[in-house]
């Protein structure tokens, strides 16, 4: 299993939250962002920098993400793709799609 999250828009206490909960349960998470982002030094915690543009994160994760995998997002056309790959999808808040 990995958690990946959508970061270009991920608010920065639920960004915090996802450090300590991979570290708690010693998953993958994978940041993806068109911008530079700060993750601790983490072995279980990593950033994926795409370049810009429209839905370029969104179409990275869509084309990695496994069944059985979590995304984070707020993007419901994201989470609507990967949920249809057989991933589950959270709203940052904590809403699973």
């Amino acid at each position: 299993m990995t958690i990946w999250a959508d970061g270009d828009a991920l608010p920065a206490n639920a960004r915090d939250l996802l450090f300590r909960a991979a570290t708690r349960v010693q998953v993958s998470l994978v940041l993806v962002a068109n911008k530079s982002l700060r993750v601790p030094d983490n072995p279980y915690v990593s950033c994926v920098l795409v370049e810009a543009g429209a839905d370029v994160a969104d179409h990275w994760i869509v084309a990695r993400v496994q069944a059985g995998d979590l995304v984070v997002t707020a993007d419901i056309p994201l989470a609507s793709r990967v949920v249809a790959q057989g991933a589950e999808a959270l709203d940052p808040r904590g809403t699973l799609y």
